[in-house]
């Protein structure tokens, strides 16, 4: 399992007033086993937020990644922090490597 930054939304939804909700956002610790992870793609939306900040502990340079899970009959998704190669970089490392090749 790899630890990432998740960013969480946290906004309460009333569907009364749904126009005039304020987005509010966290960042979270969260486990990914690499074994189920079906998806990585880039979450560009955030960005926007980061500039907006509505993520006020970020600095302005960092990317989003929205990374899918699959296990058993369940899909979740998970928008972390770092650009989809930095991801895609740690859950691909593999402990094992090819002696004499």
């Amino acid at each position: 399992m790899i630890k990432f930054v998740e960013v969480v939304n946290e906004t309460t939804f009333n569907s009364r007033l749904e126009r005039v909700a304020v987005p509010q956002f966290s960042l979270k610790e969260v486990w990914i086993n690499e074994k189920y992870v079906v998806n990585l793609r880039a979450a560009p939306g955030y960005d926007k937020l980061l500039r907006e900040g509505r993520l006020g502990e970020l600095h302005s340079g960092h990317d989003f990644t929205l990374v899918t899970v699959q296990q058993g009959g369940l899909q979740e998704s998970y928008v972390v922090v770092g650009a989809v190669a930095e991801v895609a970089g740690k859950l691909n490392q593999d402990r094992r490597t090819l002696l004499r090749g």
